[in-house]
């Protein structure tokens, strides 16, 4: 194909044409850098995975974590296995676990009654 000559207005309006182009697509590029590092974020990765996760509380991690030890019992155990070995602050470990999970027991026990 033979190409036409193009005049002066024309060739500097093409450059033009695509210095824009190249503009748009370096800010599209920098706008989808930007949305992949908020997406890749600790808490926008555990929503994405968990979504029904984000909308717990603490105080329902707790209660679903007691149910999970009562029905298998081995994470129980596996869990104080670890907790044995932490040495003189076993006893703080021991004693926050046992508030966390009387708060919690009596917690479901208030549920319960309402």
């Amino acid at each position: 194909m033979k190409q036409q000559a193009l005049t002066a207005k024309e060739r500097a309006l093409q450059i033009e044409l695509v210095r824009t182009r190249a503009a748009l697509e370096r800010q599209a590029m920098l706008r989808g850098v930007r949305d992949l590092g908020n997406a890749l974020t600790p808490g926008a990765v555990l929503r994405s995975a968990f979504p029904r996760a984000a909308s717990k509380s603490a105080s329902d991690w707790l209660f679903q974590l007691f149910t999970l030890t009562r029905r298998y019992p081995l994470l129980a155990s596996s869990a104080s296995a670890l907790l044995s070995g932490v040495g003189k602050r076993r006893r703080w470990w021991r004693i926050g676990a046992g508030l966390l999970l009387s708060w919690q027991v009596a917690r479901s026990m208030n549920r319960k009654q309402d």
